[in-house]
């Protein structure tokens, strides 16, 4: 966290790593990230079985738009709304939050970046209808209370790649992540 803050480095790590650490790290791991394709699960099509064709569920981690990810926790509306408070699981994620302005945020990430960089919140489906299409920024639900926003590269790039966009004490204000358990959101 110190090293965001003070120098600014924004750590992408692979796509590659986040699906091998499915099992070990529940925050942060996930089979299906960045995947592009996938089947729907416990499918038949009787259609072919009646020639001896059948199809088998398959975890596909083929093709992918990516290669590296960064995602931060997202305050948005719903807060604001009463529709959305934070989860107690944040608290896994580190002792501690920073609270950035994101439009400055953002400009300094794109600014620093040799890569093309998108970016956007992630889109939440239901595992049991996965859709057959899916794009960076799809995640499955269990992953909801993450409320995440993210930017990702494409890069030939096995390794994860470190972007610095310089000192952010200017925009970000280091907190306690308990801290983010108590805030109420108050409309004016």
């Amino acid at each position: 966290m110190d090293k965001l803050l003070k120098s600014g480095e924004v750590y992408f790590n692979t796509i590659e790593f986040f699906r091998k650490n499915d099992v070990d790290d529940f925050l942060r791991g996930d089979f299906a990230e960045g995947l592009k394709y996938s089947p729907l699960p416990n499918f038949r099509i009787p259609s072919l079985e009646e020639y001896g064709i059948k199809f088998k569920n398959a975890k596909i981690n083929g093709d992918t738009d990516i290669s590296h990810l960064y995602s931060m926790y997202m305050v948005t509306t719903e807060f604001w709304e009463g529709n959305i408070h934070f989860d107690k699981r944040i608290l896994e994620f580190g002792d501690y939050a920073l609270i950035i302005k994101p439009r400055e945020f953002l400009e300094k990430v794109i600014k620093a970046s040799k890569y093309e960089i998108k970016y956007g919140p992630a889109v939440y489906y239901r595992t049991p209808t996965i859709p057959l299409s899916l794009n960076p920024f799809s995640k499955r639900e269990e992953f909801k209370y993450q409320n995440e926003f993210r930017f990702v590269i494409n890069s030939s790039s096995k390794d994860p790649i470190k972007i610095k966009i310089g000192d952010i004490s200017d925009i970000a204000t280091m907190i306690p992540t308990e801290t983010l358990l108590k805030i109420k959101f108050l409309k004016k």
